[in-house]
């Protein structure tokens, strides 16, 4: 019931001020037109749907938690569960990235017969948007009350998810980083997408690690205040 009650309250966040719908309507139109006004093959344009998918997710988090801030002190006072805060704010990410995910894939025109080739797409959709919405739920602090480690963390953890397989100095660490970048450049160096699965795999995992680490922060944070 309190799951339920949360729930429906962050999604009703996630869709409000247009930002997710507009960043979405905006991503779908690319993916129609970038063939025809950029003159890109489908695994450059995939790769950028990829980054767009990741910084839709971020910022519609992002929205979401800010949101939250504003107008759910009471419920969140009346229900007082974190855990049911916690399965909430999880279940809000799988259902938008899975929805976003599914859309932007068929309307990117990439859409195939070869099942496992669509698979691999929403799959990876899917995951770098989780990975969004898993570094905006880590920081989410932000919109509480760290509000500069959370924007501080949540830069940071943005940049070295773009360079984590770019810059040289951080490959010692690469596996430590939210592979972004990882999954980009593999796909740049792959003839079909299904050869990133694994990373997509890891991708997910990384995200869902993210989500467990906030969990443990946050209720640490309950207990203390």
């Amino acid at each position: 019931m309190k799951v339920r009650i949360l729930l429906k309250s962050y999604l009703q966040l996630y869709f409000q001020n247009f930002l997710y719908l507009t960043m979405l309507f905006s991503i779908i139109v690319f993916g129609l037109l970038a063939d025809h006004l950029l003159e890109i093959g489908n695994l450059k344009k995939f790769s950028l749907l990829l980054i767009a998918m990741f910084l839709l997710s971020l910022f519609s988090t992002m929205n979401l938690y800010y949101n939250d801030s504003q107008q759910n002190k009471y419920l969140k006072q009346k229900i007082n569960s974190h855990f049911a805060d916690w399965l909430s704010q999880l279940l809000v990410a799988v259902i938008a990235n899975l929805f976003s995910s599914v859309l932007i894939f068929i309307f990117s025109l990439i859409l195939d017969s070869n099942i496992l080739l669509d698979f691999v797409g929403i799959s990876s959709l899917f995951s770098v948007g989780f990975l969004g919405s898993g570094i905006a739920t880590l920081f989410q602090t932000q919109w509480y009350n760290h509000s500069t480690v959370g924007q501080i963390g949540a830069l940071i953890f943005t940049y070295l998810a773009f360079s984590g397989s770019v810059v040289s100095i951080l490959t010692a660490v690469e596996w430590l980083l939210p592979p972004l970048s990882k999954i980009i450049i593999t796909l740049q160096n792959t003839s079909s997408i299904t050869k990133i699965l694994p990373i997509v795999g890891q991708t997910l995992l990384y995200a869902i690690i993210l989500f467990f680490i906030s969990g443990l922060v946050y209720k640490k944070n309950r207990k203390n205040a």
